[in-house]
């Protein structure tokens, strides 16, 4: 921890010739000040106990200083759709709701998020709320809006695995049930009106024993469980569930679960 603080603390020095901006100085102030305030009331703690404590607060003050220049804003400015739209481009909500990111190994909380599924483009806010950058798809690790979890996937034919990008993950047990959302446009004249409409291609896949599979209906369920297909109808069938178009998604949720108890 000591260590960190002093690469924290050297990361402020001028180089030869060049002053420290107010605003350092100021922030430097204010980290000696709370190094100096945690001495005089925990003079009886332990003293590597105080150190660690005063080095937390430290990264904590000088990491929420550099907010506006993290990498997760690096990205290009989002451009909005600009016509007459049937449907959405967008993941649940065209407006921006509150989630977390982890990209390239760091978790960044409290995100303004959109996620454009027509375009692939995960959408935050900067910090002065008034500009809106893409998040660069490549250092995206995994992130989470509107109550879904989304991780990102490799194309790995020895997986069984045919496309890469952002997976929902519906379901995580010692099964995996996960969806793979795109649309596609169409544009029409509508009267003397050009709209475009939103088609979507979602797809959905199990990840069991190290392999994935597509299942687009009942049929491909039951034979990606088919070690365990009597029981889990009785069980389906006992709980009302059924897999049908409409409800795929949900109703694959539950019998994901349900196959994760028969067989663990």
């Amino acid at each position: 921890m000591l260590q960190e603080f002093t690469k924290l603390t050297t990361s402020f020095l001028p180089m030869p010739g060049i002053k420290l901006s107010q605003m350092k100085m100021s922030l430097l102030v204010l980290i000696f000040s709370t190094l100096s305030y945690g001495d005089i009331f925990c003079q009886d703690l332990n003293k590597q106990s105080i150190a660690d404590l005063q080095v937390s607060k430290a990264i904590e003050l000088y990491n929420n200083y550099n907010d506006r220049n993290a990498p997760i804003y690096t990205g290009e400015a989002y451009i909005f759709y600009a016509m007459k739209m049937e449907g959405s481009p967008y993941f649940k909500t065209g407006d921006f709701t509150t989630g977390w990111v982890s990209y390239k190994g760091r978790k960044y909380d409290s995100l303004k998020l959109l996620y454009d599924v027509t375009r692939n483009m995960l959408v935050t806010q900067y910090p002065n709320n008034i500009y809106f950058i893409t998040i660069q798809n490549q250092f995206i690790d995994s992130f989470f809006l509107s109550g879904h979890t989304f991780i990102s996937l490799q194309e790995n034919h020895k997986e069984n695995l045919y496309s890469s990008g952002f997976f929902d993950l519906l379901y995580n047990g010692n099964v995996q049930f996960l969806g793979k959302y795109s649309e596609s446009l169409m544009t029409m004249i509508e009267g003397q009106v050009i709209v475009t409409k939103f088609l979507n291609h979602d797809r959905y896949y199990i990840h069991k024993d190290g392999l994935y599979y597509m299942v687009n209906n009942k049929k491909d369920v039951y034979r990606v469980f088919a070690d365990k297909l009597h029981d889990l109808k009785k069980m389906m069938r006992r709980n009302h569930i059924k897999l049908k178009r409409k409800n795929f998604e949900t109703a694959m949720v539950k019998a994901s679960a349900f196959y994760d108890q028969l067989t663990h």
